[in-house]
């Protein structure tokens, strides 16, 4: 889960959710649109869009019934305890690896990536190694080479970089594998104070100017008694859309 406080002009306090699973289907909307760095002519770039989709996914069963942390306040992705993130992983790299090898070479890297330099301990070192026997089982069957790999996930990196910065409005500007990005709020309307936000990156990728949807959920920004507590209140929650404009900077 994206966790990210709301502070609205009149002083109400807010959270914001976006589960992970959204946050990478709208990685993978903004990778389908690139028209930049050869990737439209990729022979592999169908695979790779459904690898950014998916490259999230362990995180399903997590967000769907998710936790507080003792302050009250509900965990989210950077928060959340190390075990549970290792179960959310190993279900990750796991679920389609044998029936899409070609896409899930790109999450076992992702989870690789993300948790290279962690601290060390049993349970992550054998899953570490596991996934580097695993990934190396699936570029075979994809037919990679270690060179495509590595070219090819770097648009992983930017489209889930790009995500993050939208989802978690990011102003302050930010580099990543040669892509600046950060994002601006749009004037707020009086129907969803706070809905409209602008990312603007340098170079830009898009034939135009374009709009993507993002869903979410706001929910007080308050004590959360427990798991339940929290529950109910998401329960009651209404999904909106949080409109996000990816414009040249």
């Amino acid at each position: 889960m994206i966790v990210l406080p709301l502070r609205s002009s009149a002083g109400s306090r807010r959270l914001q959710l976006v589960t992970q699973t959204d946050h990478a289907a709208f990685s993978a909307e903004v990778l389908s649109l690139w028209r930049e760095d050869g990737l439209p002519g990729n022979p592999r770039r169908q695979a790779l869009l459904r690898g950014t989709r998916e490259h999230d996914n362990g995180w399903a069963e997590a967000d769907s019934a998710p936790r507080r942390r003792e302050d009250g306040v509900p965990h989210d992705f950077r928060s959340i305890p190390r075990e549970v993130r290792l179960e959310i992983f190993q279900r990750a790299v796991l679920r389609k690896a044998e029936e899409d090898p070609e896409a899930w070479v790109y999450v076992v890297r992702h989870a690789r990536e993300l948790h290279r330099g962690d601290p060390s301990d049993e349970a992550w070192d054998e899953a570490l190694d596991h996934w580097l026997e695993l990934e190396d089982e699936l570029r075979a069957k994809a037919g990679l080479t270690e060179e495509e790999l590595a070219a090819d996930y770097r648009y992983l990196q930017i489209a889930d970089s790009l995500s993050l910065t939208a989802c978690l409005r990011r102003s302050e500007p930010q580099r990543v594998c040669g892509v600046r990005m950060f994002v601006r709020e749009d004037a707020a309307s009086e129907r969803d104070p706070g809905m409209a936000i602008t990312l603007h990156l340098e170079p830009f990728p898009f034939a135009g100017s374009t709009t993507f949807q993002v869903r979410c959920r706001v929910i007080p920004d308050r004590y959360y008694s427990g798991d339940a507590d929290l529950a109910v209140e998401l329960a009651t929650a209404r999904w909106q859309d949080l409109q996000i404009r990816v414009a040249r900077h």
